[in-house]
């Protein structure tokens, strides 16, 4: 799980980080890319992480 949520999180930044250089650089399909990464995949990646760094601590007590 926790190798998952990693590679969840690189791909979503490195999404992140190529939707904004589309933006910079007035490439085409650049807005889609941001929509679709801040939209999908940036709240999923979040609540996956908190999910499983709540468990995580759950079972530490």
């Amino acid at each position: 799980m926790k190798k998952s949520i990693f590679r969840l999180g690189a791909t979503t930044i490195t999404m992140l980080s190529l939707a904004l250089l589309f933006k910079i650089q007035h490439w085409a399909g650049g807005g889609i890319l941001l929509i679709l990464t801040l939209a999908g995949l940036v709240p999923i990646t979040a609540f996956l992480t908190a999910n499983y760094l709540g468990k995580e601590e759950d079972e530490e007590r």
